[in-house]
């Protein structure tokens, strides 16, 4: 019996642009916090000034485009290798 796996295939779609859109918000909130600034946030009991959040801003875009991009990644290649199974 052929199972139809178009979740997981759209699932890699979906998961590059969630990547893509949590890149440019990221960067984009980081930018605005490193120009304007404004009041220190609050980290773990600790004021942290909003330009260093910016920074943190970009670190964080890295991390999320990454683990994303990554995950859309390794469902196509499970998908690939499913697809190159004999018998499949």
């Amino acid at each position: 019996m052929a199972q139809s796996y178009k979740f997981l295939r759209a699932s890699t779609v979906v998961f590059k642009v969630l990547a893509w859109v949590s890149l440019v918000l990221q960067v984009v909130t980081g930018v605005i916090l490193l120009v304007v600034g404004g009041e220190p946030v609050a980290i773990g009991g600790i004021g942290v000034p909003a330009r260093v959040v910016g920074v943190l801003n970009f670190v964080v875009a890295g991390m999320y485009f990454f683990s994303l991009w990554l995950m859309a990644n390794l469902i196509r290649l499970w998908l690939d290798i499913r697809d190159r199974l004999p018998g499949s």
